[in-house]
């Protein structure tokens, strides 16, 4: 992988840090649409061995994001997660059907109240993500001009198409990462994402400054990652 890719990159991962929510919230949002998953699993299970599997792993989806979200900052988060543990280990420990589907139930607010609490806190750091991208790009932008001051000897359409190829490239491989994760979790709206990128043309190149280039592929890198992102976000909510 080249310099400029690697550039890219870097600012991909602090996007993905970034974007929407910390590392440590993006974390706890995906353990809160797991306990959320399992805990329907559990009421919809058909005898009472099933219901306490999916009850105990709804619990261990709660306690990782416990864990997660003590260093994520969002305060509003913990009564839910404190009491959807206390409404499962209540329903682990029944023997009748019936009560352990009333405590999973009572989770299962909880785990709602949870992923909404959740997106509360990371609406307000997508703001502050929005205010400081412009930044962001910069410094990226910065660091690509060291490559190209070393590669004056190479002609300036020669770079362009250079460029244009490796990002083409990597950004292929990233729109695969995201189509294996949107399969995984069937996220339908994940994989709605992809197929629609336009391949430019050698002209299109030519007629645009070396600059322009990386700031369209820089584009394309942070559209795709935030439409994947927002889109798996919403898949966690069903």
């Amino acid at each position: 992988m080249n310099i400029l890719m690697k550039n890219y990159l870097a600012f991909f991962a602090f996007s993905i840090i970034s974007m929407g929510m910390h590392a440590n919230c993006t974390n706890a949002y995906a353990s809160a649409g797991y306990s959320l998953s399992h805990v329907k699993k559990s009421l919809s299970a058909n005898n009472f061995e099933h219901q306490q599997y999916y009850a105990e792993r709804a619990l261990l989806a709660f306690e990782k994001a416990l864990a997660q979200i003590e260093n994520c900052g969002c305060q509003a988060s913990m009564n839910p997660i404190l009491d959807g543990i206390e409404n499962l280990e209540t329903a682990l420990s029944q023997t009748e059907w019936d009560m352990g589907r009333f405590y999973t139930k009572k989770a299962l607010e909880n785990a709602e109240e949870l992923l909404n609490s959740l997106d509360v806190c990371t609406t307000t750091e997508t703001s502050e993500f929005e205010s400081g991208s412009e930044e962001v790009q910069e410094a990226v932008s910065d660091g690509m001009v060291t490559l190209a001051e070393n590669t004056e000897e190479v002609s300036s359409l020669e770079k362009q198409l250079d460029f244009k190829r490796s990002a083409e490239i990597d950004i292929a491989a990233l729109e695969g990462s995201i189509r294996e994760l949107a399969t995984l979790f069937q996220c339908e709206k994940a994989l709605h994402i992809l197929g629609d990128r336009k391949t430019r043309t050698e002209e299109e190149i030519k007629a645009e400054s070396f600059e322009k280039t990386k700031a369209y592929y820089l584009s394309q890198v942070v559209s795709i990652h935030n439409k994947a992102l927002f889109a798996l976000i919403e898949c966690s909510k069903k």
